[in-house]
């Protein structure tokens, strides 16, 4: 019995001793990502006026550069392409636990999709976090949402790692997804095969399809930045359809009275004009710029002097 004791003894001290070997990896995996805005969130790098959050039509329609040029203020865009409303609320948090709190944050909502179930298309973007699992913030808010097992992972290094964490080549930049030194990431050409068909109808906004958890991300978001003293702005960006006001009235009612909404001037007609848009969903760059005035405009109707 004791010599079997000895012999797990002696197994674990080198099981323990092989795994420490895979914090190489995971130190590897956060050298070799190109995508670094989150990694400076948590270094405490991003203290900026003003931070605008959201998905895609953030990243691609609003460029942060052009906003601190034409306000002064320092600039800072932190949108994900395909992330949700849990994951909007996950940058904010880590904004403000590491960084020091923005003046304004600029919300960006996706009409009709913002507290809906995505599928594949709209997702906590582990596959940004896994790559940073050598800073133990990251692997305990995972474990936390349930993505990890905390007590392993606290233990065993391999227990925190993922198939993103293997790939060790040195990541290069996609043509959609150049981030710029803003954090902007515009795009300068359109998709090919769309149906560029404007639709003649709103479409409908089905409230009982909400799902709970992204309705109350959204509503901590609101009360987070009332809390720190930030002024919220709520923007609707231009997608190739008629907007939901049924949506927008939705979100101005759980906003409440203290938020600052946007929403894009419909009148302008480069928003039925297909050749500004890369798709149904995103502007170009032309118009992205275009976009990004409006919210400036707006911008200088309430802040002060």
């Amino acid at each position: 019995m004791k010599r079997l004791a000895l012999k797990l003894l002696l197994f674990l001290l080198v099981f323990l001793a092989y795994d420490k070997l895979f914090i190489l990896v995971a130190n590897r995996s956060a050298e070799t990502e190109v995508d670094k805005r989150l990694e400076y969130l948590i270094e405490g790098q991003i203290n900026k006026e003003l931070v605008i959050i959201g998905s895609s039509r953030g990243s691609r329609d609003i460029i942060a550069s052009q906003i601190e040029e034409e306000t002064g203020l320092s600039a800072y865009n932190l949108c994900y392409p395909g992330s949700s409303m849990e994951f909007h609320e996950f940058i904010l948090k880590t904004l403000l636990k590491f960084n020091e709190p923005p003046k304004i944050l600029i919300l960006m909502v996706d009409d009709n999709n913002a507290f809906m179930d995505g599928g594949d298309r709209i997702l906590f973007r582990r596959d940004r976090l896994y790559p940073l699992v050598r800073h133990s913030y990251i692997w305990k808010e995972m474990a936390q949402r349930g993505y990890l097992d905390s007590e392993l992972a606290g233990i065993i290094v391999l227990q925190r790692l993922n198939k993103y964490n293997f790939d060790l080549r040195q990541k290069m930049p996609t043509p959609l997804d150049t981030i710029m030194a803003c954090g902007s990431m515009p795009i300068t050409w359109q998709d090919k095969g769309i149906d560029w068909e404007f639709p003649t109808k709103e479409k409908p906004y089905p409230r009982e399809k909400e799902l709970p958890e992204k309705v109350a991300a959204f509503q901590s978001m609101v009360q987070t930045c009332e809390a720190h003293g930030v002024e919220l702005v709520i923007t609707f960006p231009p997608n190739y359809q008629i907007p939901s006001q049924s949506f927008e009235n939705r979100i101005r009612e759980l906003s409440g009275d203290n938020v600052h909404c946007h929403h894009y001037n419909t009148e302008n007609p480069i928003y039925r004009d297909q050749n500004y848009f890369f798709d149904t969903e995103h502007l170009m760059r032309e118009a992205a710029s275009i976009y990004t005035d409006e919210i400036i405009d707006f911008l200088k109707a309430f802040m002060p002097s």
